[in-house]
């Protein structure tokens, strides 16, 4: 996938979570699409994969330092250092887990004293997805947020609760609101601003940067 250009994609709002981190562990890295635009700014990135073609396109030339490729709920970290990243990053994973909560709190350990996670999720409680769920369907799709391979759902008040539950503590929550046509200035800041004063309604995705003391949650 291409990286996002339009400043308030996910791609685009995940990068800029990132900044100041030196080294971050990118946990479902896919073909490194995020981890090159780390890496150009100046980070190193580790990567795990499952998928051992696209593990081996992330690791390629300007992309991670290495890539891991195992199931991120049952592979041996060993290899990776306790309490050293800066930043561990799971951009649209989470919904993918058979346990997303032992997952969360498989991958704590890793990050460095002060050190955040950067998760994030569709919103299944979008407004579209009441509406079709009002009218009773509940139809896979390709892709989006019925997307044929999500295992799990989340809403705001799920996923800040699986965090919480995982030992960390919640700092931020932003948001992503595509729009299906106007993806330029000013109409896309004005979606973002909507949806952060809505966010359970009209965000598409959450994205939460989380730390990894429990004690420092400070979004309810």
């Amino acid at each position: 996938m291409p990286l996002g250009t339009d400043p308030f994609s996910a791609h685009q709002l995940l990068i800029r979570h990132c900044d100041g981190a030196r080294l971050v562990l990118d946990v479902g890295c896919s073909a490194g699409t995020i981890a090159r635009e780390l890496v150009r700014r100046g980070a190193v990135v580790d990567g795990i994969e499952f998928d051992a073609e696209a593990a081996r396109e992330a690791e390629g030339p300007g992309g991670c330092r290495r890539v891991a490729v195992g199931d991120v709920e049952s592979m041996d970290l060993g290899d990776f250092q306790q309490g050293a990243y800066d930043v561990v990053l799971m951009a649209d994973l989470i919904e993918h887990l058979n346990r997303p909560d032992a997952a969360l709190r498989r991958f704590r350990p890793l990050l460095k004293p002060g050190g955040r996670l950067i998760v994030s999720t569709p919103n299944i409680a979008n407004w579209s997805m009441r509406l079709l769920h009002l009218a009773g369907r509940w139809e896979y799709q390709d892709r989006g947020i019925m997307d044929r391979t999500h295992v799990h759902f989340f809403t705001l008040r799920s996923l800040l609760r699986a965090l919480r539950d995982a030992g960390y503590g919640v700092q931020r929550v932003d948001v992503t609101c595509p729009l299906p046509a106007l993806r330029r200035w000013p109409f896309n800041a004005a979606a973002h601003r909507l949806a952060l004063a809505w966010k359970t309604l009209l965000a598409y995705q959450f994205i939460v940067i989380a730390s990894g003391d429990h004690n420092r949650h400070v979004v309810e």
